[in-house]
């Protein structure tokens, strides 16, 4: 029932979709729905919810480092990358954010079940990584909110849009390697910058 919800959600979006045609499409009656769902809205905040646990159960954050630090993190980036960016789940992201101001509680039940989850998970990931002296994190959901956000951040803003992804002259897995790299290699100066020239004008 959920799966047909979310086809129906996605394809008329919340106002235009109707329990009448999801029931069509999965059998049983109006009144089942309702003893399980309460209503439209809570089928549509039931189908977030378990939209948040097939992402985090596809996306595999890592728990443990898997042959080195940076090919760990190539690997869960893109998965990251290619689920934030796959059609349905941006479908899905749009009908969530055009439903946000209306159902602020729906969007609050999606960051905790969805982002902020992702975010605890590769937050502990990182402490322990910090813990074994594999990387300089004193501040892991620091470092879990910037790894997220060169993950994502250009390319879902694009999705949303209806545009390409990237737009950028990189394979996804060229830009989700750029990405680790600038992450694990931080953007520090050298210890004694050269002062910039100063113009003589």
């Amino acid at each position: 029932m959920l799966s047909a919800a979310q086809a129906v959600f996605l394809e008329h979006g919340y106002t235009g979709a109707s329990l009448e045609e999801v029931i069509q499409r999965v059998g049983g009656s109006k009144a089942s729905l309702y003893s399980y769902f309460g209503s439209k809205e809570g089928l549509f905040e039931q189908m977030v919810v378990a939209g948040c646990e097939r992402f985090l159960r596809d996306v595999a954050i890592p728990t443990a480092i898997d042959g080195d630090l940076e090919s760990t993190l190539r690997a869960f980036g893109l998965r990251f990358f290619k689920l934030f960016t796959d059609p349905s789940k941006v479908r899905l992201m749009r009908a969530i954010i055009s439903e946000a101001t209306r159902f602020p509680s729906l969007a609050q039940q999606f960051y905790e079940n969805g982002p902020r989850r992702a975010r605890i998970q590769l937050a502990a990931f990182f402490a322990r990584c910090h813990a074994e002296g594999h990387m300089q994190v004193p501040d892991p959901d620091f470092a879990a909110i910037q790894f997220i956000t060169l993950m994502k951040g250009h390319c879902q803003f694009r999705s949303l849009l209806g545009l390409s992804p990237l737009a950028l002259p990189l394979s996804p897995e060229a830009f989700v390697a750029e990405s680790v790299r600038l992450f694990l290699g931080g953007c520090l100066l050298p210890a004694n910058p050269k002062k910039p020239a100063r113009s003589r004008t």
